[in-house]
């Protein structure tokens, strides 16, 4: 076998998750192509009057788009600009050095600044490198994935003096409000508290079906989002479910995957022993201390049981395929007592609640 550096496989699927320690969430990052003063590339605000000191260092749609990210106050707000001419791969590059996770979106994206930062962001989640996640405009064709949220509504009517403007200037708010949300609540009916209207698209459902982010008018004049959707339409039962097409599902998958992979890295790959003994250790701290967290905070279902365990049958698989074919016939006992050289196989099983969006309550009249 090839000697490679240490790998942290953690895949998610629907009933097979390897998770540690909760960490804070709610980063929103936002691109801005802006000649106006290139002495920076990065800033991070963290208040409306932070970025009032720097009003001079760009455009005012650049301005008003950092203003709409910060109005809905994330957890944290970055800021990097690209001259107007620029590379966007050299500033993803960037941000990848500089912000480990977050929401990206580029202020007054073109199709082909969109398309290339979906590609990117998908990029990242095939890899397993980092769990970013994107607002895009009205991709074609769909972006088809559960880290990249589509928006599409044609025109949005901000309150203040910009008045209508086209769909594409609310992506920083939007950045903002997913990031607001994280795990923590739903997007799913929020109100885009800075809008006084928009433009529908013709048919709701539909365009939800077909994985499309729509904001609609509800009946006391509020605009509110349809559904906290991305853009993922293609299932297959196990590692794309119907469960993944939404966004604080995602959010907190990756805030588990994120976890794991930190607190596996920095405490114990190399400093232990690969031993059943210092698996169940491993496996300890999952279940009694991360998952129960978890579930204190509705993340989890506190009545389901969320446990994670040795993995037996792949344990079991990297013997037999490294030629010990007497494996095949270990029992589950034999198997969990013999871990395989330098690599921990962890399975489990955890049931993310989602927020409640429908109701049905039918009333019998006598």
């Amino acid at each position: 076998m090839a000697v490679t550096m240490p790998k942290i496989e953690i895949t998610f699927r629907q009933k097979a998750v390897s998770l540690i320690s909760r960490s804070e969430r709610g980063i929103a990052i936002l691109i801005v192509r802006d000649d106006t003063n290139k002495t920076f590339t990065h800033k991070q605000y963290t208040d409306l009057s932070a970025l009032e000191a720097d009003e001079a260092l760009y455009t005012t749609d650049n301005y008003n788009a950092i203003s709409d990210m910060l109005s809905f106050a994330p957890y944290q707000s970055h800021v990097f600009r690209l001259d107007t001419d620029g590379t966007l791969g050299d500033t993803l590059a960037e941000i990848s050095r500089t912000v480990k996770t977050g929401w990206i979106t580029i202020a007054g994206m073109d199709s082909d600044d969109a398309a290339a930062l979906a590609s990117w962001v998908k990029t990242q989640a095939n890899t397993k490198a980092k769990s970013y996640k994107c607002v895009v405009y009205d991709v074609t064709p769909l972006p088809d994935d559960m880290h990249v949220v589509n928006f599409v509504n044609e025109t949005v009517t901000f309150l203040d003096d910009r008045g209508a403007s086209d769909g594409v200037e609310y992506l920083p708010s939007l950045l903002a409000i997913f990031a607001v949300c994280n795990v923590v609540r739903g997007c799913t009916n929020y109100h885009c508290s800075n809008l006084l209207t928009v433009e529908e698209v013709a048919d709701n459902d539909a365009a939800v079906g077909a994985g499309k982010f729509i904001l609609f008018n509800d009946e006391d004049g509020a605009v509110r989002i349809g559904q906290g959707i991305n853009s993922m339409t293609t299932t297959d039962g196990l590692t794309r479910t119907e469960d993944m097409k939404f966004i604080e599902t995602v959010e907190a998958m990756d805030m588990m995957r994120d976890d794991i992979t930190n607190v596996f890295r920095t405490e114990y790959l190399g400093n232990y022993r690969n031993t059943r003994d210092n698996q169940m250790m491993f496996i300890a701290a999952i279940n009694n201390s991360y998952f129960r967290e978890l579930e204190q905070d509705v993340i989890l279902d506190p009545d389901y049981d969320n446990a994670s365990s040795i993995d037996v049958e792949a344990q079991r698989a990297a013997w037999v395929a490294s030629g010990k074919s007497e494996a095949a016939d270990w029992d589950d006992d034999t198997v969990k007592a013999t871990p395989y050289k330098r690599t921990v196989y962890l399975a489990g099983n955890v049931k993310i609640l989602g927020s409640m969006t429908d109701l049905i309550f039918p009333i019998n009249m006598f």
